[in-house]
């Protein structure tokens, strides 16, 4: 009998993904200080946050996820507040950037890493209706300011994995877990 799954992770999004998937799982989020993209790739930044939490959280089967975006050679996490998140979307307004999960496995003594990129497009928009947007949520729980839902008025254009912006590229990590499980 596989292990229980633990999702190191307070995402409400990556739940009901999980849970949608049909996988049983408890939640036991990460308390770590994640780390900014100072001087390292968009790419190693999420994979060395998501494997930090990870080994944060004891367990034989734990799944830990982090995701931010990039755009103008800077990476960007959750917003600290409304406003920054409002500055944020306002400046990307109209442009496409581009959106990491960084994913770590670890069953029993594997570890499994993957890495997931998304192009988003976002809606051309003046910064009164950003705002308007971003009125409706709180910002701070989402990388980029944003939360995606289908037909959002935010995006323009996705091209990738629609749920890695949700919060988890269900396409590779429901063959990741069903792998782990096989492998026992």
């Amino acid at each position: 009998m596989a292990a229980m799954l633990i999702l190191a992770s307070a995402s409400a999004a990556r739940r009901a993904l999980l849970r949608r998937a049909g996988f049983r799982f408890k939640v036991v989020p990460a308390k770590v200080r994640e780390l900014r993209g100072r001087g390292r790739t968009l790419r190693r930044t999420v994979l060395e946050n998501a494997r930090r939490k990870a080994a944060a959280v004891p367990g034989e089967r734990v799944l830990a996820a982090d995701t931010m975006i990039a755009y103008g050679g800077k990476i960007y996490g959750k917003p600290s507040d409304r406003k920054a998140a409002v500055d944020l979307l306002a400046r990307l307004a109209g442009k496409t950037h581009v959106l990491g999960t960084g994913i770590v496995l670890r069953d029993g003594r594997r570890v499994i890493e993957r890495y997931v990129e998304t192009r988003v497009t976002l809606r051309a928009m003046d910064r009164a209706a950003v705002a308007r947007l971003v009125s409706g949520y709180d910002p701070r729980r989402f990388a980029g300011g944003y939360a995606i839902r289908r037909r959002d008025p935010l995006i323009e254009r996705i091209e990738g994995s629609f749920t890695n912006v949700v919060g988890l590229p269900m396409e590779v990590v429901g063959p990741m877990l069903h792998g782990a499980q096989r492998v026992r």
